[in-house]
């Protein structure tokens, strides 16, 4: 079985560094109500389209998803 995408991102954390991926992983490490079990894309950009804190880190989302995908 696939690991879900909250422990995929988690190993791009790095509150030291600011490249996208990071930038991304360390606001959704940082989100309590983030959908960690979640692996479906669907749920996991809704919930982000429609929190405040994405915004800007929607299409770093994408690229993201599709190196998950590519796990």
């Amino acid at each position: 079985m696939q690991t879900t995408f909250y422990t995929f991102i988690k190993r791009y954390v790095d509150y030291d560094a600011d490249d996208p991926m990071s930038r991304l992983a360390n606001t959704i490490s940082k989100d309590m109500a983030f959908p960690k079990q979640s692996q479906d894309f669907d749920e996991i950009s809704t919930y982000m389209e429609q929190s405040g804190a994405y915004g800007r880190l929607m299409t770093v989302f994408d690229e993201a998803w599709l190196k998950y995908t590519n796990i």
